[in-house]
């Protein structure tokens, strides 16, 4: 029994340590980016011209559900940042 509790208590502190990504929908991608849906879709459509192969991808939940990683959008925004100094 002293044997479960402790690998209980393993499993506990690795769960804990575990970092899940922040997933965010299009709205708030919208909100913190100031763009549009429409433009946004465009970037990441191959054939536009507003198409930047440097725009996070989207990543599909379920059916009908797509979320961005916010670490992707943050880091993009300040590579945007850091562009302007240039």
């Amino acid at each position: 029994m002293e044997n479960l509790n402790t690998n209980n208590q393993n499993n506990t502190a690795n769960l804990s340590t575990l970092c899940l990504p922040r997933m965010l929908p299009l709205k708030e991608v919208t909100y913190h980016t100031g763009l549009s849906s429409t433009t946004i879709y465009d970037m990441l459509d191959k054939k536009s011209k507003r198409y930047d192969p440097t725009f996070p991808i989207q990543v599909k939940l379920s059916k009908g559900r797509v979320a961005w990683v916010e670490g992707e959008i943050a880091e993009w925004l300040n590579d945007k940042i850091a562009a302007r100094a240039h």
